[in-house]
């Protein structure tokens, strides 16, 4: 893994002189290393997961996340098979005066933001409309386009204002990192929530509340979807057994180890290894 970090500039990804870009990424990279860009950027996972960090403050990604990254902010995301998600790249000069102080705070903002299933289905159409028309050459799309992505950052806004998206304090970010890196760097071991209380200065029950509130996610399903990220790694990159794998992940009950890499795969590692090798 290479310690340089990229820089993209908002130009290479235009269709056009509107300073707007957006497609739906399936990556065929499983890891996007580190970098910047010289735009707004604005990531909706759309299926499949993996995990995203912005500023070194790592997320899961789960269907309906959303993540603000700004101009300079640091980047990097990994992926399983299945993995979608849009990708808005746009400048601060799409907007006019009025519209980007409308805006501000909301752009001003980083990291995770949770979708609620009701308001995904508001905001997915969008996002399609959104790619088709910039992409088209018929009369009036570059005006399309411009109403699609201002209507998509009004919801956005409002959900925001009346907490429908969640995002964490300065404070709150700090305590997520710390569990994070608890997590990977001791995955392989038994890790519970009194060890996350610890972390925290709290309960273990209301750890586990705290920390499915910073992420969208359950401590224990974040670790197995960590683990399965680690095993399909190493599923692609080695060649020792499904067994060995298993249990330098912790695992050592197949059947079991199996079971959680369905739930986040949807096939078994055996499949995910046949798939990865016909790459």
């Amino acid at each position: 893994m290479s310690d340089e970090i990229l820089f993209f500039e908002l130009k290479n990804f235009l269709y056009s002189n509107m300073p707007l870009a957006a497609w739906l990424e399936s990556p065929y990279l499983l890891y996007q290393q580190v970098h910047t860009h010289d735009c707004f950027e604005i990531l909706f996972v759309s299926s499949g997961t993996g995990w995203c960090a912005v500023n070194d403050l790592r997320f899961p990604m789960l269907v309906g996340d959303l993540y603000i990254i700004r101009p300079g902010d640091r980047h990097e995301f990994s992926g399983n098979l299945g993995l979608k998600f849009y990708n808005l790249m746009f400048s601060k000069d799409f907007f006019t005066e009025s519209e980007y102080k409308e805006f501000q705070t909301l752009l001003h903002e980083y990291g995770k933001f949770t979708i609620p299933n009701a308001a995904r289905e508001r905001i997915e159409p969008m996002l399609v409309e959104l790619t088709g028309e910039l992409k088209s050459s018929r009369p009036g799309h570059q005006v399309a386009a411009r109403a699609i992505f201002l209507r998509f950052m009004v919801e956005l806004l409002r959900y925001r204002d009346t907490h429908f998206i969640a995002t964490a304090s300065s404070h709150d970010s700090k305590l997520a990192a710390k569990a994070f890196e608890l997590i990977h760097q001791h995955c392989r071991e038994k890790l519970t929530l009194n060890e996350l209380g610890k972390i925290f200065g709290c309960s273990p029950e209301y750890a586990g509340r705290f920390f499915k509130r910073l992420t969208g996610v359950t401590f224990s399903d974040y670790l197995i979807r960590y683990r399965v990220d680690l095993a399909c790694g190493r599923l692609e990159n080695s060649t020792k057994s499904i067994s060995e794998i298993a249990a330098e992940l912790g695992y050592f009950d197949n059947a079991y180890f199996d079971k959680c890499f369905r739930k986040i795969m949807g096939i078994s590692p055996l499949e995910y290894r046949r798939i990865s090798a016909r790459k």
